[in-house]
């Protein structure tokens, strides 16, 4: 809960715009925001990797049990 309200402080503290450029996508948010939005696509690629190699590992597992 601690951490919330950090991150949230950190956002509300961090208005000033920056410009983001991806592809031939062109747009504007606060830093704050595109702080968290990196983080949390961060995390979600780290998460997908992480499940196809639990699903490898276990497809390997099952395929030397047999």
């Amino acid at each position: 809960m601690f951490f919330l309200i950090l991150l949230l402080v950190f956002i509300a503290q961090n208005t000033e715009p920056v410009a983001m450029h991806f592809l031939t996508w062109d747009w504007s948010l606060p830093t704050g925001v595109a702080y968290l939005l990196s983080a949390v696509c961060g995390a979600a690629i780290v998460v997908l990797i992480g499940v196809a190699r639990m699903v490898q590992l276990g497809r390997a597992a099952k395929s030397k049990r047999q």
